[in-house]
């Protein structure tokens, strides 16, 4: 008699200890799963950041850029061509920090749209190159034509200008590049984050 009362005391016991551990396994979860949402809303406001950076950056050039080349004397086929590159390319870039804004929803409901929307981002900016680096040795051809025709390639103008450009096209060409792959680092990480999220 001793002894079931004990075996069930101790059944009793080990039944508590593993109501105990389970709920110490779902609190930790719990906690995982909201250190994960938070790191993901704060490389989500980095992306929109970067974005938005790029955006203002954008708006500047489109303001700017074909105004110079006007006073400059190119043609205006060429001003026109520069303003609508650059006014696509800023639209493109709008529309991906819209497609951002609206991840603001982070629930398990919503999860699968959340990373439909960033792999669109994703695809945008790993695609970008195809487009991109065609598009800008047409028009830094077209560019040179322009001012070799307008300020010729000697003049100490014309020289500044060159130098000036290319040094520009340079960092332009860095910065971008380095923007371009910090873009689609986070997106990555933010859906192998989506993919644990689902996982648990």
């Amino acid at each position: 008699m001793e002894n079931n009362t004990l075996l069930s005391h101790e059944l009793e016991q080990m039944r508590s200890q593993i109501g105990m551990l389970k709920e110490k396994l779902e609190q930790q979860t719990i906690v995982n799963e909201m250190h994960i949402r938070n790191s993901m809303k704060s490389k989500i406001s980095d992306l929109n950041r970067t974005v938005l950076g790029t955006i203002f950056v954008g708006i500047f050039a489109v303001i700017f850029a074909p105004m110079t080349f006007y006073i400059q004397g190119c043609s205006l086929l060429f001003v026109i061509g520069t303003a609508v590159m650059l006014a696509v390319c800023l639209g493109l870039t709008i529309a991906q920090k819209i497609n951002l804004s609206r991840m603001t929803d982070l629930s398990q409901s919503n999860l699968v749209e959340t990373a439909e929307k960033l792999n669109k981002t994703r695809t945008h900016y790993k695609e970008w190159y195809r487009i991109a680096i065609p598009m800008l040795l047409v028009w830094v051809g077209w560019m040179i034509y322009e001012m070799v025709n307008t300020i010729g390639i000697e003049s100490p103008t014309a020289i500044g200008f060159y130098c000036g450009a290319g040094v520009g096209l340079l960092i332009g060409g860095i910065i971008g590049s380095r923007i371009n792959r910090k873009v689609v680092r986070q997106a990555n990480e933010i859906l192998a984050q989506i993919e644990e999220l689902q996982q648990s």
